[in-house]
């Protein structure tokens, strides 16, 4: 599908952006994200829903809630939504699907500060999303409970501080970690079988189609019926529904993306 100019797609899907992350720390592609929100609002290019689906903004590693309290810190938060919010139609459906990494609690909630920010832009803050047709979690729930996603927490923020001394520390703790104790990321056929029935009971998906993210692999799947929006912090891709249609692509270059993937709805889901 090319992307006219004009137009008013359905919906707009994005995940696994880090945005606030130290780039000199870790790499985050956030210049290529506005390009591409550029690149939309110049071809008037708009949609119906915006999902931001979990691992928006980073939390772990820095307090965002601390970061939006300066004076620069509203100027970066305003460079991101002020983006997407001239690329949603007039009282459009703007969801924030609240991630592991976007929280920093037991009741997965964002900052309060944050929490308000949002919502005087008119964006709803949930942990999952769901009408008729879909479904969309970030997809943590899949991978580990609250105790364990804890911990996490507090072994990263350690691990982020001291890098910030030392970037190169920082790769190579990451690199141990998603080795030895990160189970999300489904090498195996049956890894993955195993993480979306979990996934798929604990958001209750049922006939719906699954969208979710957290996993950092780009994919759709007719069997599973699932989509997984990738991540914007390493894969620079985003998912685009038309109609029934929803199709993934992928960030290449300034003005240039291709279409990895397109899955149609299923007949007993109804969509306008």
């Amino acid at each position: 599908m090319k992307l006219k100019r004009g137009r008013v797609y359905r919906s707009l899907f994005i995940s696994d952006v880090h945005y606030l992350l130290d780039k000199k720390v870790k790499p985050h592609h956030h210049k290529e994200l506005f390009s591409l929100l550029d690149y939309f609002h110049r071809k008037k290019i708009r949609f119906e829903r915006i999902f931001l689906v979990g691992d928006i903004l980073e939390n772990w590693y820095l307090s965002s809630q601390r970061k939006l309290r300066r004076g620069k810190g509203i100027k970066r938060f305003n460079k991101l939504f002020d983006r997407l919010d001239q690329i949603a139609i007039r009282r459009a459906q703007k969801i924030y699907i609240i991630g592991n990494h976007d929280s920093f609690n037991y009741t997965l909630t964002l900052p309060p500060q944050v929490e308000t920010y949002l919502e005087n832009r008119g964006w709803e803050t949930m942990e999952i999303y769901e009408d008729n047709e879909i479904v969309v979690a970030h997809g943590h729930q899949g991978q580990y409970g609250k105790i364990f996603w804890f911990i996490n927490i507090l072994i990263v923020k350690i691990v982020y501080s001291l890098a910030l001394l030392s970037p190169s520390f920082f790769h190579a703790a990451e690199e141990f970690y998603r080795k030895n104790f990160n189970f999300d990321r489904n090498e195996t056929r049956e890894e993955m079988l195993q993480y979306y029935s979990i996934l798929s009971n604990r958001v209750r998906q049922k006939n719906r189609l699954l969208i979710s993210g957290h996993t950092h692999q780009f994919l759709a799947s007719e069997d599973l019926y699932v989509i997984n929006t990738g991540d914007w912090v390493e894969s620079r891709t985003f998912v685009i529904q038309d109609g029934d249609i929803f199709y993934g692509y992928v960030y290449k270059k300034k003005n240039i993306f291709e279409r990895e993937f397109k899955l149609k709805l299923r007949k007993n889901s109804t969509t306008r």
